[in-house]
Formats: C-alpha cells, structure tokens, sequence
C-alpha cells in the first residue's frame, strides 16, 4: 500500500461555486485505488446566519410577488448544509464521481469492482486527477482532508 496524496484544505463561503483539482502519480499499476474524503462542519447552526441566508436567497431567486409567504415560512428551509463533491479522472480520462451529501465518504476504485458512481477498471500508472466540488459553503469555513492510496488489494488496504 502506498500514500499517494494526502491534503487538508480551508474553503469559505467565497468558495462556494468553485472546483479544486489535486493531481497525483501513480508510478505502477495496482489492483485498488482507496479514497477517503472528509469534511466537517456539515451543517450551519446559527438560526440567525441560516435566517439571512434564506432570505437573501428568496430575494434573488423567488418571484417578488411570491417573496412575503417564502419569508414567513424560512425554517423550513434549515438546517443549511455544506456541500463537497468527488470526481476522478485516471490518465486515459473520466472514472465517476461520488456527488453524495455525506460529509465522510470512502471510496474503492479496483479492476472488477468499484464503489457505486464510479467505474471499475484497470488502476493503471501515470497522472491521475480528483477534483473537489464545492458546490456549497455556508458556514464560517469548512475543513477538508482527503487521502488516496494505492496497493494490492482492497484487503491489504482495509487493513490499515
């Protein structure tokens, strides 16, 4: 088994609507690619911030005229949440992506079989890339950590 990226990383709310690509080497083929992917916080708990949020949302996405009900009915739209995505491309080009709302994921790509959203096949040598989505940040700031691994087996990894 072999660590082949490991990063941490900080996004604010200006990060929102942008995408993060990390690249790395995979210097030999392997039968398995492990990913973990974690991000925290998931969910906004400030009724205050959650309550200017929507609103601003309401103004500029709901009809004026609709605007006053949405308004009185904004905790029904609580709690707000961060939202992180995972899509890998190997050297010849896409391999799925996890658009999941969990905020710890584990994925396993492997020649035979992969985790559902991605395609299973040959973990083979050269560039690699997985790019994190950030579709959604509405906290102060939200901490990621991801990790890739290469090995053997999916068995020699779960070991770890």
């Amino acid at each position: 088994m072999k660590d082949l990226l490991i990063v941490e990383g900080k996004l604010t709310p200006l990060s929102s609507k942008t995408h993060i690509t990390y690249q790395f080497y995979m210097p030999e083929p392997a039968e398995c690619l492990v990913i973990d992917f974690r991000y925290s916080p998931k969910k906004l708990d400030d009724p205050h911030v959650s309550r200017e949020l929507i609103e601003d949302a309401i103004d500029r996405y709901v009809n004026p005229s609709l605007q006053p009900v949405y308004k009185e009915q904004w905790e029904k739209f609580v709690p707000l949440q961060n939202l992180l995505t995972l899509s890998i491309d190997d050297p010849d080009g896409f391999r799925g992506s996890a658009h999941r709302h969990p905020n710890e994921q584990h994925h396993i790509l492997s020649p035979k079989e992969s985790s559902p959203g991605f395609i299973a096949g040959p973990i083979q040598e050269g560039i690699w890339r997985i790019t994190v989505s950030v579709h959604c940040v509405v906290t102060e700031a939200c901490h990621y950590t991801l990790s890739i691994r290469g090995g053997a087996s999916v068995h020699e990894l779960a070991s770890v």
